[in-house]
């Protein structure tokens, strides 16, 4: 676990995305979708975003409320000041903050649909707190239950 990582504060739910990265993560993944709740981890180009590579994580459905963190984008990886691809949800996080993250994870999960974040992030105690901006979108390999939550965040200014 990474001390220096801390807790989100004064991060609310918000209706639709207002952060152009986040925004075209967004509608890249509602393109992919169709008529479909969500789309599946397949249908996802790599080479289509290129762009929002470094921006974006991925954490792992596994059942029993747990998450494993599948990637982590380089500009994440940067401000989190750690990457925690292969580690369980949150275990890089105080607790306070790594609750709230699977409360998220299980909120996609759960209603099978996308989340979005904004407000102000506090990861690490060497750095003043950063607006960020955050999506969650859910990836089903069968079309009915989330077995991937894909996501994108900025981190404006």
């Amino acid at each position: 676990m990474n001390s220096k990582i801390t807790l989100m504060s004064g991060a609310i739910y918000i209706d639709a995305p207002r952060d152009p990265k986040v925004k075209a993560l967004y509608d890249y993944w509602n393109g992919l979708r169709g008529d479909r709740a969500m789309p599946a981890r397949g249908d996802i180009d790599p080479a289509a975003i290129p762009k929002l590579l470094p921006n974006i994580f991925m954490y792992d459905v596994q059942g029993d409320g747990r998450y494993r963190i599948r990637l982590v984008g380089q500009e994440v990886v940067e401000f989190v000041g750690c990457n925690g691809t292969g580690a369980a949800a949150g275990s890089t996080m105080p607790p306070f903050a790594a609750e709230l993250i699977v409360k998220i994870l299980d909120r996609v999960t759960r209603e099978r649909t996308p989340r979005f974040r904004a407000g102000q992030a506090h990861w690490n105690p060497d750095k003043d707190h950063r607006y960020f901006e955050a999506c969650f979108l859910p990836l089903s390999a069968d079309g009915e239950n989330v077995n991937i939550v894909l996501g994108g965040v900025s981190f404006p200014g």
